[in-house]
């Protein structure tokens, strides 16, 4: 049975405690999840600014470039799983079976999400109504209108807590790592399979992996992603430079 760890900024860390992620009919267990802990997140969360420092040291453009590979390893590519690997039909066959969404459905959503990062500089275009986007690196420039802008971090990192029912919401994330912010995800307890292979997808295609942390687990490691985020963010507004 293929073990998936906790990824702490890009590291794996096989925890004491583990969840089984199951079969949604039969109730087999087809994969172990390293579970995180608020102790362990809470820590992490200390590191949190080098995700972003990390990501400023390339160019948006640069970036935008990178996730447009991650597109195409995302869903051509056996890419690293845990302590194994993962084919895309692998990764359809396990998302079924654990969500209950039929296969079809989940090619659809992989077909989706390679959109999306595909199509990142429209995308990204569309989402800032055409802003240089050299100006959120600088916090400052003028738009196309001759106007001055001031554009500042709210903080270093995105935590998100994912859903197990609906995997084609992972979209919503996506543009996020080219914004230059990091991501702290947690996963939700069927469907780990979209945040693990998308974080690899995007560090096979060079984006820095201290970048991203995944913290599997139960409602209380949900909890535990916000309260550190939302503190991250409080410290970044008030306490940072």
């Amino acid at each position: 049975m293929i073990h998936i760890p906790v990824l702490r900024w890009g590291e794996p860390y096989k925890s004491m405690e583990v969840d089984k992620v199951a079969h949604f009919i039969t109730g087999e267990p087809l994969a172990e999840v390293s579970r995180a802990n608020g102790g362990l997140i809470e820590r992490d969360m200390r590191q949190a600014k080098r995700a972003r420092e990390v990501l400023r040291e390339i160019p948006v453009r640069d970036l935008i470039g990178m996730v447009k590979k991650a597109a195409d390893l995302y869903v051509e590519a056996e890419l690293p799983l845990g302590d194994g690997t993962q084919t895309p039909d692998q990764f359809v066959r396990m998302q079924s079976a654990t969500t209950g969404l039929p296969e079809h459905m989940c090619r659809f959503n992989m077909k989706k999400n390679h959109f999306v990062l595909n199509e990142m500089d429209r995308m990204l275009d569309a989402l800032t109504r055409g802003l240089d986007l050299d100006i959120l690196t600088r916090g400052y420039g003028v738009e196309q209108r001759g106007v001055p802008v001031s554009y500042q971090a709210q903080s270093p990192v995105l935590g998100l807590v994912l859903p197990s029912n609906s995997p084609g919401v992972h979209t919503l994330w996506l543009p996020i790592i080219p914004l230059q912010i990091g991501l702290v995800l947690k996963p939700g307890p069927q469907e780990p399979w979209t945040p693990f292979r998308m974080t690899q997808a995007f560090i096979q295609a060079g984006v820095p992996k201290q970048a991203i942390a995944i913290y599997p687990g139960l409602g209380d490691v949900g909890a535990a992603v916000l309260n550190s985020w939302s503190a991250q963010s409080h410290f970044w507004r008030h306490g940072h430079g």
